[in-house]
């Protein structure tokens, strides 16, 4: 890369790093013999499946949509949202 063409001289930032999102686990309760239940790390509660129609895929989904909207949530205080910025899609 010449000179003519650096990041500092074309106005550009060029971040050294992705931004780092929180991590959010999360897991099954199957305290129900009938329902399975989607919680996050903190206990709060996600989504319920009834335990004879719950699938990976269903439960993966439900956990990408929650951590989706809890970024959402919280992206102006983790400095992500600018004005005009749109919101999470899924």
């Amino acid at each position: 890369m010449d000179e003519s063409s650096s990041p500092e001289r074309s106005g550009r930032v060029v971040p050294n790093e992705e931004p780092l999102f929180p991590k959010f686990n999360y897991y099954i309760d199957e305290l129900d013999p009938d329902i399975v239940i989607l919680r996050r790390q903190d206990g709060g509660f996600v989504a319920a499946f009834s335990a004879r129609g719950a699938t990976r895929e269903g439960i993966v989904e439900a956990a990408k949509e929650d951590y989706g909207k809890l970024i959402e949530a919280n992206a102006e205080a983790l400095g992500l949202r600018e004005d005009g910025d749109r919101k999470w899609s899924g």
